[in-house]
């Protein structure tokens, strides 16, 4: 019977791009642009890339804090990064108490 393998030894870029698509999508926008997919393999950070599917229905609803950003800065930052990926293919745009500027941003996209 073989051993099983230890986590360190997986190479976790070998996953089939459909497997990963699958991962990716059970993450959330904060996730996927600054949690776990930023530091993990080119594979995944050019499947999180170039997937428009993820990045369809963009919520900045509920981000968490990330530091060192203020809380407009964050969500300034999160909502440029999440349309320019969504390719013009975001179809649901969820926010709450944004401010004038934020709204041209989403316009301009």
């Amino acid at each position: 019977m073989p051993e099983p393998w230890e986590a360190s030894e997986r190479d976790w870029e070998e996953l089939p791009a459909d497997a990963i698509s699958w991962v990716l999508h059970k993450l959330d926008l904060v996730e996927l642009l600054v949690g776990g997919v930023a530091g993990l393999s080119r594979s995944w950070r050019r499947a999180a890339r170039e997937e428009p599917e993820l990045w369809r229905h963009i919520d900045v609803r509920y981000l968490p804090d990330v530091p060192p950003f203020t809380h407009w800065a964050k969500l300034e930052n999160v909502m440029r990064a999440a349309l320019r990926l969504s390719a013009g293919q975001c179809h649901t745009f969820l926010g709450e108490q944004l401010h004038d500027d934020l709204f041209v941003v989403l316009a301009d996209r």
